[in-house]
């Protein structure tokens, strides 16, 4: 769910997209190989503007994700108690919202960005909080100062980038060192090939997203699981609390 050109780099590339021989192997869906990457961000905003975006409401509550999300975000989980500042990267409807303003300090605040237009009038519809704000904006080059959030989430969001780096690094850029992210990302198994098919993104390895994690200045600190059943099948897919490397 990103978009809009990047610094430095191609009309048909990400920034910091390595060659092609360098790219990790992308199993499922095969858009973003078919595709340019501005076509394919072209594509995916007008997914999610349309019926699929729509149906992440119903899905959230068919899969349980509506419902596990509140097993993430929670004070014996992802702890946002004390997090003034928190940022939810790919908001869409709102689903993490929702939990991040119900958990976090009376005082805090959530900001959500989206690249989609339609997510986020669904989000605000939801919502309805003055705690929280919406905005159009793209991961890979993020309209907030450096270290302005003292935790951020980015759930199922990075799998719409064909190298993760650039949105890794915008996000830890924004993150005060010190600040903890929860990312959730589409792994390269089985089911994580149905969801890349239906949702058109990529799947990643978790010993290689680790590494690129590490590469960005975000430390791996324990991996998390929606549920002990999850845990032991290992389902859901990527599930990680990162850590800003402090300077």
């Amino acid at each position: 769910m990103e978009s809009s050109a990047a610094r430095g780099s191609s009309p048909d590339s990400p920034p910091g997209l390595p060659s092609p021989t360098r790219q990790a192997k992308i199993t499922g869906s095969r858009q973003l190989q078919r595709r340019s990457f501005l076509d394919y961000r072209r594509f995916i905003q007008h997914h999610y503007d349309g019926l699929a975006g729509k149906l992440t409401a119903l899905t959230g509550l068919v899969t349980g994700h509506e419902a596990l999300a509140g097993r993430l975000i929670h004070p014996r989980c992802f702890d946002v108690r004390g997090c003034k500042r928190i940022l939810d990267a790919g908001c869409g409807n709102g689903r993490y919202t929702k939990f991040l303003l119900r958990r976090a300090d009376p005082d805090a605040l959530v900001t959500g960005f989206d690249l989609s237009q339609r997510m986020l009038k669904r989000a605000r519809r939801r919502l309805k909080s003055p705690r929280a704000t919406q905005i159009a904006a793209d991961l890979t080059r993020l309209p907030y100062a450096d270290a302005a959030f003292d935790a951020v989430v980015c759930g199922w969001v990075l799998e719409h980038l064909p190298d993760p780096r650039p949105g890794l690094r915008e996000l830890a850029r924004v993150l005060r060192p010190g600040g903890k992210l929860l990312l959730m990302a589409t792994e390269d198994t089985l089911t994580g090939a149905m969801c890349s098919r239906m949702w058109h993104c990529r799947t990643y390895n978790r010993a290689d997203l680790q590494q690129t994690c590490a590469e960005c200045s975000l430390h791996w600190e324990r991996e998390l699981w929606f549920s002990r059943l999850h845990g032991l099948l290992k389902l859901g897919g990527i599930i990680v609390e990162l850590r800003r490397a402090q300077p």
